[in-house]
């Protein structure tokens, strides 16, 4: 568990199905991040129990005890620089704008140095303004463009842009 300022980054629990169904229901939320919208309890659950296996964290506003969004590090397959973690997010679209994410970003990249990382990825739709704003704010740049040709990869999202933050 990572604590800031406002949030808890933890381990996802059934009790938070709910919360995780009201983000991941949310069209926007889910176009964004590249899955498809949960229409069901049972399916934020799969969702969440998705998110112990990968490794992510829920984001859980301390004030209200709300789950708000996920975020997690993936190792990268080994990178000449060294130890290099992508980092993935969601957050539910009633708290965007607020610093929330900025904050848990933050929070991640300095348990990614503790784990003796020397750089930070992030991909992103181009399209994407405001995940590509947070990244920059965080001081990511970005190192290449590309387009993924996979078959589940909505059109609007194909044109991506990688990120990368040394530690």
């Amino acid at each position: 568990m990572l604590e800031t300022k406002r949030l808890l980054l933890r381990n996802f629990d059934p009790l938070d199905a709910a919360d995780v169904l009201e983000y991941t229901s949310q069209k926007q939320v889910a176009k964004d991040a590249g899955f498809m919208p949960c229409e069901t309890l049972m399916q934020a659950l799969f969702f969440g129990k998705m998110l112990q296996s990968k490794k992510h964290f829920v984001i859980e506003l301390k004030e209200q005890q709300k789950v708000i969004g996920n975020i997690g590090l993936y190792e990268v397959s080994p990178h000449q620089a060294g130890l290099v973690f992508e980092v993935g997010y969601v957050l539910n679209q009633n708290y965007w704008h607020k610093g929330y994410m900025t904050e848990a970003l933050r929070a991640l990249s300095q348990l990614a140095q503790k784990k003796g990382a020397v750089g930070l990825e992030a991909r992103v739709a181009k399209r994407n303004q405001a995940s590509i704003k947070l990244l920059e704010r965080c001081g990511f740049r970005v190192v290449e463009k590309y387009v993924v040709n996979e078959w589940f990869v909505v059109k609007e999202n194909r044109s991506q842009l990688l990120f990368y933050k040394q530690l």
